[in-house]
């Protein structure tokens, strides 16, 4: 018995769902979009969605993002963290003389990444700068790859929906790319093979392809020359003392590599490996995994990997063939989201008002620490950041995060540089049964509607029975509003997606 005198356990779930129509809450098909290719369900990316016509017309729009107005907070967010716009000689003699380290710049990339992810409009870009960042990863804390790091996000930003081959020269060419992976070390006849090497295992045809150890020697041969002025400016640069000749093969890609001069024989080498066939399979895995499921079909599978290679490695084009293969669409509730996806899909439901950062314990700041987790674009390895529930469905994970869901529904932490909205302020109208009220917060926090097992819950975590009239003077929307939006938010409806 609670203190109510209502029972929990399970009677619960005889409770009958008493809806509250009057909110408007999105079809199957629409939160599926919303909660997988964009960001999270929030009512703003649900109105979104609904000017746009269909979910199909609104991911035709978020295709073209450049068309999208920005909202005024992810607009202003760079003028939040100027600090990330420096040069790369800034920065480290501010690293070297104490004034910022080098983990501070990271973690103003990581809190500005994840508020960008909860203001955008264009949440499709912000998912898939997301999954390119992780593909191509760079740790943003490395040793010396991070005052780099922004101008790399840059890179990923401008291609994540346009085409693999460009960004892959982009990205595999950039100086935070050359630091992090050592090809900035590698002299004549004596080339780093760490970036030759993870150029086949993670970034494009993978270990099922069948390269060989004498292919790695050989990628690394054609990459060296790439290299960056260390210590000294940062820029990036190419050196023809430092590029290896000799014949290459690797994956019948052939060249005698006898100039010196090899930037041209380089470019030609990664676009070829981006076309790949096996390249295609290898990232038409990863989206499938991403977007559908941690064992997707052969048949999904093929189907995008297909997509990929008749387009030309054309990213929209790829994402839409996932989109309209039959499995995409009946994955609904499969994923669990990362503790990061978790914070950002629950800072848009919560509707939190970020303002400008003043001081190190500003909301815009701190957020960065709120997950409980790796931050954004520290993964330690360079094979980016897990999928799947083996990595993220551990009982310390399901605390941390529901401690974060009851300090953004509370307003404890972060507390300052942020506006809340209160307790009070989510009834729908002045006076609401208790059934009725949490069939309202299911459609505006999880993008549905309630049923027996959460109105169950919801009575036995504020100990009121279901007819209970809730005024805003009623505990439950005033102290105990936390327990009854916690239930919500720790449940599987909002932990999956």
């Amino acid at each position: 018995m609670t203190a109510q005198g209502v029972t929990a356990g399970p009677a619960a779930a005889a409770y009958a769902v008493r809806p509250y129509s009057a909110t408007p809450r999105p079809t199957y098909r629409q939160l599926h979009y919303l909660n997988r290719l964009g960001c999270g369900f929030s009512p703003s990316s649900f109105a979104q969605l609904r000017r746009a016509g269909s979910a199909s017309a609104w991911l035709t729009q978020q295709l073209a993002p450049a068309r999208i107005g920005e909202s005024t907070t992810a607009a202003a967010l760079p003028g939040w963290f100027p600090d990330l716009r420096e040069p790369a000689s800034t920065k480290w003699t501010k690293n070297t003389s104490g004034v910022k380290g080098g983990w501070e710049y990271a973690k103003d990339l990581a809190s500005y990444t994840m508020l960008r992810r909860i203001h955008s409009t264009r949440p499709v870009l912000e998912t898939m700068v997301d999954f390119w960042s992780n593909h191509l990863h760079v740790h943003a804390n490395n040793d010396l790859a991070w005052v780099h790091r922004m101008s790399y996000d840059d890179v990923i930003r401008r291609h994540a929906l346009g085409r693999f081959d460009e960004m892959l020269v982009e990205a595999a060419l950039h100086p935070a790319m050359l630091l992090y992976l050592d090809n900035w070390r590698s002299v004549r006849n004596a080339p780093n093979e760490n970036q030759g090497r993870e150029l086949l295992e993670l970034h494009t045809v993978g270990r099922a392809s069948g390269y060989t150890e004498q292919m790695v020697k050989d990628s690394a041969k054609i990459l060296s020359g790439f290299t960056v002025r260390a210590f000294d400016t940062w820029a990036g640069y190419y050196d023809p003392a430092k590029h290896t000749t000799g014949p290459v093969q690797v994956l019948g890609f052939t060249s005698a590599n006898a100039s010196p001069d090899g930037q041209a024989l380089t470019r030609e080498y990664l676009r070829y490996l981006a076309r790949h066939s096996a390249t295609a399979t290898n990232i038409a895995t990863k989206l499938a995994r991403y977007f559908v499921s941690d064992s997707p079909s052969a048949s999904l599978v093929g189907t995008v990997a297909k997509a990929f290679r008749d387009s030309g490695t054309d990213i929209k084009a790829t994402l839409r063939a996932l989109v309209a293969h039959p499995d995409f669409i009946a994955s609904r509730g499969r994923l669990t989201r990362t503790p990061i996806e978790d914070f950002v899909a629950t800072a848009r439901v919560l509707r939190v008002a970020p303002r400008k950062p003043t001081s190190d314990a500003s909301y815009a700041n701190a957020i960065a620490w709120v997950p409980q987790s790796i931050l954004v674009y520290q993964w330690p390895r360079p094979d980016g950041s897990p999928r799947g529930d083996a990595a993220w469905a551990s009982a310390t994970r399901m605390l941390s995060s529901f401690q974060m869901h009851w300090n953004l529904a509370g307003a404890w932490w972060p507390r300052q540089g942020a506006t809340y909205r209160t307790a009070a302020a989510w009834l729908p109208k002045a006076s609401i049964r208790l059934d009725q009220y949490v069939d309202h917060l299911c459609r505006v926090l999880l993008g549905r509607s309630s049923t027996p097992r959460i109105l169950g819950a919801c009575v036995a975590a504020t100990g009121y029975p279901p007819g209970t009239v809730v005024t805003r003077e009623h505990p439950i929307a005033s102290w105990l509003f936390v327990r009854l939006i916690g239930v919500l938010l720790d449940s599987p409806e909002h932990m999956r997606r």
